[in-house]
């Protein structure tokens, strides 16, 4: 293996905040535009942004009449576009009636973008196969059309210069947007197969990576015109701001795990919404959940960190004011549980008891292959007293019935769960007068298409939080949740916030964000108390997107009795 000595650019070993935040604005650009390329692309097909041709307010209902779309999602993919600041949303009638139009940056975007678009979108579904062809045996497969984007991509997408300031302003957004459907899959891939991890170590010959040659020198020229790649000869090396982006990779990693979605947008939008989201083998058609759990945790462990300290101060409680065990509705496969058994064990005083008084692990998730994967991830841990049961989030009721028949109690555990709520499988309100409650929220709900209306979504919340109260009063519930912001604070805020890309992924895959003051309304009316003490927000401002809330409820006479028992026997 031949290596080359860095070149003096490449020295130093950390960049500045400034160029950091420079550069995460730089990767929320590219998230964005791995959902806004295909959406702005198949309503262009359909005509839909010919509607937008002058500065006047369109109506959605006009909308939907005009493409027989499927209204929940047109209404996710145009609140899509007016969170990238190109259209203005206006809602009235208690979230019923919604109207759009043109921004000044959207007079200019949305006649221009579908010219542009229209290669990078065709390209997407290639991405699926792109690892293969790096890596894998049909290596070399979709090259000539990777060659020419990249090219496309070094000329700055023909993308013309113009004078005006807001046309200058949104070529920069859609040169980004093109970039961000080639950078993020290749990010992820050179990520996941460690190739990052190399090259943080320092220059790398390119043939020492194996793989196929001519598309990894394709790939590195891509990664080379952002500046994260310097090559010399024959090797690569990362520069600062590679090494920055490098550690931040998992940041693609949820969006282009959706990318399978994307692929149907046509039929989301505009066609036969209800088809199969888990195939006959049981694979999920819409995400790759195992690039969706890689990418998931490059962000969790900031989080897991906070619901570290709650579980360190639960746990160094008296004996008789401690849960007999935590449970994990939503367990995925056990890494967080056996995470917070070692915390138990290593920093509280009931670790140092385990023996007297065992803790008990319960991880429930709807997935058997889930299931079977916390099996052997809390074996592997060396966890002494666990249970792994079949458990939906919407059915608390039947998990306390499961956990009887185990000779477990559901008042005893810590409950925990981690972005979760939103992607509860939605269950429609009996007796509620739609309109009955004054929504506040901004969001855009959908359900196999079909719209879900603010109002009807937040009264689905309060009424889901509060089918938990009655099981969580004892020891309380940990949530760490996933929020959006109104698009005209995300529009505001592109270069600070991936929320355009959030909505994006999980408005058109039937999951429910709704802001994080919502939320807590909601939690309050259902009878939760967030404990002020544990709240975190990230970012800790108006754009936070991600919360944790340790909640407890008043306690029922039942608890209350157990409760009372408990600390006389102590």
């Amino acid at each position: 293996m031949a290596f080359v000595a860095p070149t003096e650019r490449m020295a130093p070993a950390t960049i500045t905040d400034a160029e950091k935040a420079a550069l995460r604005a730089q990767v929320f650009a590219h998230l964005a535009g791995l959902v806004l390329v295909p959406t702005a692309q198949a309503l262009a097909d359909r005509g839909v942004l010919d509607a937008f041709g002058a500065p006047e307010w369109v109506d959605l209902d006009e909308i939907v009449v005009r493409t027989r779309g499927n209204r929940g999602y047109l209404r996710v993919a145009l609140r899509l576009l007016a969170s990238a600041g190109w259209l203005e949303q206006r809602v009235e009638r208690n979230g019923r009636f919604v109207s759009y139009r043109p921004t000044e940056l959207g007079q200019v975007a949305l006649p221009w973008a579908p010219t542009l678009y229209g290669r990078a979108a065709a390209f997407l579904p290639q991405t699926l196969f792109l690892e293969d062809s790096l890596f894998g045996a049909g290596q070399g497969a979709p090259l000539p059309s990777l060659q020419d984007l990249v090219l496309k991509a070094e000329r700055g997408w023909d993308i013309e210069s113009r004078a005006h300031p807001a046309a200058a302003r949104v070529a920069d957004q859609l040169r980004q947007h093109l970039d961000g459907v080639l950078v993020g899959p290749v990010m992820v891939i050179l990520s996941r197969a460690g190739v990052l991890a190399r090259l943080a170590r320092g220059p790398v010959d390119v043939e020492a990576l194996g793989g196929n040659r001519p598309m990894l020198d394709c790939v590195f020229d891509l990664l080379a015109q952002q500046h994260w790649i310097e090559r010399t000869s024959d090797a690569v090396a990362l520069t600062p701001q590679g090494a920055y982006a490098a550690q931040i990779a998992t940041s693609y990693g949820v969006t282009v795990s959706y990318i399978p979605m994307f692929t149907r947008l046509n039929a989301l939008l505009f066609g036969n919404s209800r088809f199969p989201r888990v195939d006959e083998s049981g694979i999920e058609t819409m995400v790759d959940r195992g690039m969706n759990v890689w990418g998931s945790g490059g962000a969790h462990h900031t989080y897991f960190r906070k619901v570290d300290e709650i579980v360190v101060e639960i746990f160094n409680r008296p004996i008789h004011q401690q849960p007999r065990g935590i449970c994990d509705m939503g367990c995925g496969d056990g890494t967080f549980l056996a995470h917070l058994y070692s915390v138990v064990r290593e920093r509280t005083s009931r670790g140092a008891v385990l023996d007297q008084h065992p803790l008990v692990l319960v991880g429930a998730d709807f997935n058997t292959v889930a299931r079977r994967a916390s099996k052997q991830t809390l074996r592997k841990a060396a966890v002494h007293a666990y249970h792994v049961i079949g458990g939906d989030v919407n059915r608390p009721a039947q998990l306390a019935g499961d956990l009887e028949k185990l000779g477990l109690d559901i008042h005893d555990f810590l409950h925990i769960r981690s972005f979760l709520d939103h992607n509860r499988p939605y269950v429609r309100l009996a007796n509620y007068t739609s309109g009955t409650r004054r929504s506040r929220s901004t969001g855009a709900f959908a359900y196999l298409g079909e719209e879900i209306l603010p109002d009807e979504q937040e009264e689905n919340l309060v009424r889901h939080l509060r089918r938990w109260a009655p099981y969580i009063g004892r020891f309380g519930l940990i949530a760490l949740e996933l929020h959006t912001l109104p698009p005209d604070v995300a529009a505001a805020n592109l270069d600070r916030t991936p929320a355009v890309a959030y909505d994006g992924t999980h408005g058109f895959s039937d999951q429910y964000l709704i802001e994080l003051p919502i939320f807590l309304d909601c939690a309050r009316e259902a009878g939760l108390r967030a404990d002020p003490r544990f709240q975190s927000a990230f970012p800790p401002s108006e754009l936070a997107t991600v919360s944790i809330n340790f909640f407890t409820a008043e306690l029922g006479r039942e608890s209350e009795a157990v409760l009372e028992r408990d600390v006389a026997m102590a």
